[in-house]
């Protein structure tokens, strides 16, 4: 049960409390229940979904994605924005590519991929909303999640050393590949 704890924790910003570090095989094996998390996630929008029901669109949409995001901690956001800052500033330098992910600070590209990102997000809720296709709150979760496994599976990890390079090395690719 400990990888599932572990998986819920990463991914998101409910208040789990381990108890001290995982070993490196935990960390591994916790990539096996993010489409879980996922699952989970949906199950929250879904809910919540119903909940708002009734509620005038803009703001239904509005609380849906403010949850959303709340809900995973803005990882999968951070992430975009330092990719978005790193293609354009690292022009193929590797090394500066690396060193711009690194950097906490947002140059004016992520904030545009940023801005853009959750526009697009905002008008996909509000159509799926209006045109009563809710259920893929269910689905779209489960499915992000376990692209995320997915990339584990079929991509070498980047940069050496780490919480990433941890659950890379100790995933049991044999037990994903029946998750996926």
């Amino acid at each position: 049960m400990l990888p599932f704890w572990i998986a819920l924790q990463f991914l998101s910003s409910l208040p789990i409390r381990l108890p001290g570090m995982p070993a490196p095989q935990e960390l591994g094996r916790s990539l096996l229940f993010y489409p879980l998390v996922g699952l989970l996630f949906g199950l929250l929008l879904w809910g919540l979904n119903g909940l708002l029901a009734g509620a005038p669109l803009m703001l239904h949409g509005a609380l849906l994605l403010t949850v959303w995001v709340l809900l995973s901690g803005g990882l999968h956001l951070d992430g975009l924005a330092d990719s978005a800052d790193a293609w354009l500033g690292g022009f193929g330098d590797r090394e500066r590519t690396l060193s711009i992910m690194k950097d906490p600070r947002s140059g004016p590209i992520a904030v545009v991929t940023l801005v853009l990102l959750l526009l697009l997000k905002f008008c996909a809720l509000l159509a799926l909303i209006e045109q009563q296709q809710t259920a893929v709150l269910l689905i779209v979760p489960l499915i992000g999640r376990s692209a995320l496994l997915g990339v584990f599976l079929t991509t070498p990890y980047v940069r050496a050393g780490g919480l990433g390079q941890a659950l890379a090395d100790h995933l049991p690719s044999r037990l994903a590949w029946q998750v996926i």
